[in-house]
């Protein structure tokens, strides 16, 4: 089908769905002002990457390496609102979310387990393996399983 005659009926089946109270799940994108990039082509991204997945980049940008495969609903989230004393040493308003500097990397190879859930500024090393219903907040090495809520370093793999 032509891209012209997509582009020309989105909005309105977008706005069908929502009358009828459907869900209309786009591919893999940003949800935020900063990139959402992939390193394999988009049509290799839609077979690694459910539709259940959200990428917030909101504060940084999300790069993703090759052959990195996601579970269902796993949360990427550069976002984040500042507390009463993080707010008040930065000269913000309380729940101020930063614009820039929260970036998540993940490698190639890697596996993010469903459910997990990825706050930045993070990097996962490549092959590394998160496990479902892991919540990151800290840099994962390569070659790692990390699992756990806050997650941890389970295992370390040979190369």
């Amino acid at each position: 089908m032509a891209g012209w005659l997509i582009r020309l009926t989105t909005p309105l089946v977008q706005g069908l769905a929502r009358v009828y109270g459907l869900q209309v799940a786009p591919g893999p994108r940003a949800l935020g002002q900063h990139p959402l990039t992939f390193a394999d082509p988009i049509q290799k991204v839609a077979n690694a990457v459910p539709r259940s997945c959200y990428f917030n980049t909101r504060s940084g940008a999300i790069k993703v390496g090759h052959d990195t495969v996601f579970g269902e609903d796993v949360k990427v989230l550069t976002g984040m609102h500042m507390g009463k004393a993080q707010a008040a040493a930065a000269g913000k308003p309380l729940h101020h979310v930063p614009e820039a500097g929260r970036d998540i990397v993940i490698g190639n190879g890697c596996y993010i387990g469903s459910g997990a859930i990825l706050i930045g500024p993070l990097t996962i090393g490549d092959h590394a393996m998160i496990g479902a219903g892991a919540v990151v907040t800290k840099d994962v090495p390569a070659n790692c399983f990390a699992a756990g809520n806050p997650a941890r370093i389970v295992k370390q793999f040979e190369h």
